[in-house]
């Protein structure tokens, strides 16, 4: 079977997020987590990452991932953009995941804390990392002591690495997961003994290797698409096409495709397809 060509696949992709993240023990996790939240942190269980529903009208959603540490429970979304709908999104797993798993205590007194890191993608800022917390605005006082978001720019670390600013090393096991082939051959050159990166690089390499891994990614969402349109108008010849498009929409949703591709896909404006969120 002839292998695709197509360009390194990195952490940016969901897919092979998880696929690293959990495994060789939950290394890379372990090291990632230890940086963010500051303190050491080792997974001790993987988590179902469906999102439950209450109702038969809501979608089932897929977070990233989501393990559990000694003392915390943590969401990590991998963002190509961050948009109004991505961040709702993404703060309606947080708090869901606060509700469900504090209302299986016996009381509220849970001392286990909540995290959801974000790494996001596309944000042009210059702003390295955002910490969110219910609190108050004047007095800094949080509402909920054990509830916190973090967003990483991934984009701007790259921009501290490639210009040598000592600022991205507090974050340089973070920084290795968006790199290409080239990016991360030099930074474990630069950073010779340590066993992470280039155990990260080993991985990588075997990744990008394998068959089932190597995909053009551009092509497996249009290949998506396609199938998804192919579908509908197998199942929908008698049905309206704006239902239709609907519906395409909808499934192209459950598998996080940008809103800009579905909206192209379905010939739905942005807005129409962001309503269906």
């Amino acid at each position: 079977m002839t292998k695709l060509k197509t360009r390194w696949l990195t952490c940016k992709y969901d897919k092979v997020f998880k696929s690293i993240m959990l495994s060789n023990n939950y290394m890379f996790l372990n090291t990632l987590l230890t940086e963010v939240i500051g303190t050491k942190e080792e997974v001790i269980n993987n988590l179902s990452t469906e999102h439950k529903v209450k109702n038969i009208k809501e979608r089932v959603k897929i977070m990233d991932s989501l393990v559990e540490t000694r003392d915390a429970y943590v969401n990590i979304e991998v963002n190509s953009n961050i948009s109004k709908s991505i961040k709702k999104r993404n703060f309606k797993y947080i708090t869901s995941l606060y509700n469900q798993l504090t209302g299986n205590s016996k009381s509220y007194n849970n001392e286990k804390k909540f995290y959801q890191i974000n790494l996001n993608y596309g944000n042009k800022g210059k702003i390295k990392r955002y910490n969110h917390f219910m609190q108050d605005n004047k007095t800094g006082k949080k509402y909920i002591e054990n509830l916190q978001i973090v967003e990483i720019n991934m984009d701007y670390l790259k921009e501290l690495w490639y210009s040598k600013d000592e600022k991205v090393k507090e974050y340089i096991h973070v920084l290795m997961l968006c790199l290409d082939k080239e990016e991360l051959e030099q930074l474990r050159k630069e950073r010779k003994e340590d066993e992470i990166i280039m155990a990260y690089e080993k991985k990588m390499k075997k990744m990008n290797e394998e068959f089932v891994f190597n995909w053009d990614y551009e092509k497996d969402n249009e290949m998506l698409i396609n199938t998804i349109k192919e579908d509908a108008e197998q199942e929908g010849m008698n049905k309206g096409m704006k239902k239709q498009q609907i519906e395409i929409a909808k499934n192209l949703l459950k598998i996080n495709l940008p809103i800009e591709q579905i909206a192209k896909a379905t010939n739905l404006s942005k807005v129409q397809v962001q309503k269906l969120m």
